[in-house]
């Protein structure tokens, strides 16, 4: 493996964030630079947790929705990173300012939309009473999980159990999404073959080694779909490393670091030139490497 495939390796292992190359693996023949409110929608949710285990709630106000109870959640703004859009809509919807802790779970129905669910910690503020009830919310409240309360969905419920579960015992590290801009939504990957010899690394090996890297289209019905393009066979696992976004002008694509996990004794049959499996020499990688495996300490991707 090379020196600066390594070093990529590393920084994406430490959480940082590494710019896109200035050449792409898989790329649609006329990609289309993604921009919110136009052709791509990203959601952003906060789940906040008190110290009995209560969850912040908010009721609705919307016409077709009123009176019903929700995760404080909604749109991304253009120019907004992530972080920035989560702490404005808890504060809009809830009254209360907020931390993120973590993500807890990326959401995805292709690359036209992807929900982007937060661990987040309440820092202060004045929860909302019907009183101050505007555009955004009618009020909000802590909710025990047994009162009675009419939900505007039920989907937020295994989202509130994954909370519960993550804080009663974390399944990751703390993951924040990193500020790096990307004009498209792409997937640079760290596939990872557990060969008989020892850890092997899929490379792009075109020019400087690096991991390949594919641009999704928004007309996929699933951002992983571009898997079976270049791949035989999927991964046997596979979960987020790292989010990169910063948001604004020809920036409001987001890069996903996915690592996916292959066993046997045959490398895994790649379809498309210029990748090749290369053997991870640096005993430290290895080390860090087999830690994330053992431990599965990725962020759940669902399509």
């Amino acid at each position: 493996m090379s020196s600066s495939l390594e070093e990529e390796l590393g920084t994406l292992l430490d959480g940082g964030a590494v710019p896109l190359p200035d050449r792409y693996d898989v790329v649609p023949d006329s990609p289309q630079v993604l921009k919110l409110k136009h052709n791509v929608c990203y959601i952003v949710m906060g789940i906040l947790l008190n110290d009995q285990n209560e969850v912040l709630m908010m009721q609705e106000v919307k016409p077709d929705c009123w009176g019903t109870w929700y995760l404080p959640a909604g749109r991304l703004e253009r120019g907004e990173s992530l972080v920035e859009g989560l702490c404005r809509e808890v504060t809009e919807e809830t009254g209360l300012l907020c931390q993120p802790l973590t993500l807890l779970v990326v959401e995805e129905r292709g690359a036209a939309w992807v929900r982007f669910v937060f661990l987040a910690q309440e820092t202060g503020g004045t929860l909302k009473t019907f009183a101050s009830a505007d555009k955004e919310s009618l009020q909000a409240a802590w909710w025990d999980r047994v009162s009675p309360l009419p939900l505007r969905c039920k989907d937020i419920l295994p989202l509130i159990k994954l909370a519960l579960d993550y804080r009663h015992l974390p399944s990751h590290p703390s993951i924040l999404p990193q500020l790096c801009p990307s004009p498209f939504l792409v997937l640079r990957l760290i596939l990872v073959w557990l060969s008989p010899g020892g850890i092997q690394i899929l490379q792009s090996c075109t020019g400087t080694a690096q991991l390949p890297t594919i641009v999704c289209t928004k007309l996929l019905s699933s951002i992983l779909a571009p898997f079976h393009v270049f791949l035989q066979d999927p991964p046997m696992s596979y979960g987020i490393l790292g989010v990169q976004h910063q948001g604004g002008d020809n920036a409001d694509g987001v890069c996903f670091n996915i690592m996916g996990v292959f066993h046997g004794p045959d490398p895994p049959v790649v379809k498309t030139g210029g990748l090749s499996w290369a053997a991870v020499e640096d005993e430290g990688l290895k080390v860090r490497l087999e830690q994330v495996l053992k431990n599965n300490a990725l962020l759940p991707l669902y399509s």
